[in-house]
Parts: structure tokens; C-alpha cells; sequence
């Protein structure tokens, strides 16, 4: 195995590990992981029908209809009806919704502060031009 190689593979085994730390995270009453992966596309994509969001989240309609009532008793997402086919409905954030988007994230964002604060100021001063050549690989 190559030096890149290898560096690759602890790379992409450094970021899974930090997602699923990120994502063992929780707030009282906040999102589920499939409730917060709804909510982010709506916030990203605005409205959509569920089954784009179930394509979107990869997951059968049904399922998707579960999470979709589960945000809906909390009022976490409103349901339009779709100006073209009376069939369809629209699902949209909520601003409550996005308030508890926000609240996870900042969870987050919080914990991976906290982490990164006991770096000493080397490591984090390569930690920070790391994350810009990562962004430039992510964006091309």
C-alpha cells in the first residue's frame, strides 16, 4: 500500500468515526438521525414530495411516511398541497423544525470545539489549513 494510499484509508476511517461521534449526540426531544437527515434536505432543498425525499434519503416510501408523521405531530414540518397534482402533497420546514435543526447542529458544533480545544496550538494550526485543502478536494 502506497504512503497516499494508506493516508486515504485513515482518512476516510478518521471522518466515519467523527460522524458517528457526532451523531451519538443527543439532545432531549430533538431529531432522530432519519428525522435530522429529513429536515436537513428540506432546509437545503426547501419543499418536496415525499417521495423525492424518500429517494433523496434512500429509504422506502413507507418509511418515509413514518418519519413524515413523526415530524408532523412535532410540528417539525408542514404539509401543502401540491399546486399541480391534487394527489401530492408538499413537505417544508417548519420554523420549529428548523429550530430543532439548529439545536442538534449546535450540539455538534459544541462537542467538536470542545475536542478541538485540547489540541495544542501546532496541531491545531495544521488541523485548520488540513480543513481548507479537504474543502478544495470536497468542492472540486
Amino acid at each position: 500500500m502506497t504512503d497516499l494510499s494508506l493516508a486515504a484509508l485513515k482518512l476516510q476511517t478518521a471522518i466515519r468515526l467523527l460522524i458517528r461521534r457526532a451523531y451519538t449526540l443527543n439532545i432531549p426531544d430533538g431529531p432522530t438521525r432519519s428525522e435530522q437527515g429529513v429536515l436537513v434536505w428540506l432546509e437545503a432543498k426547501g419543499e418536496m414530495t415525499p417521495g423525492d425525499l424518500a429517494a433523496m434519503e434512500k429509504v422506502r416510501p413507507q418509511t418515509m411516511g413514518q418519519t413524515l408523521d413523526s415530524l408532523d405531530r412535532r410540528h417539525w414540518i408542514k404539509r401543502t398541497p401540491h399546486p399541480s397534482d391534487r394527489r401530492q402533497v408538499l413537505i417544508s420546514l417548519s420554523p420549529s423544525g428548523s429550530k430543532g435543526l439548529l439545536k442538534r447542529r449546535a450540539l455538534r458544533q459544541a462537542w467538536l470545539v470542545d475536542e478541538l480545544k485540547k489540541l495544542n496550538p501546532k496541531d491545531c494550526q495544521i488541523l485548520v489549513e488540513g480543513i481548507e485543502i479537504l474543502d478544495r478536494i470536497a468542492q472540486s
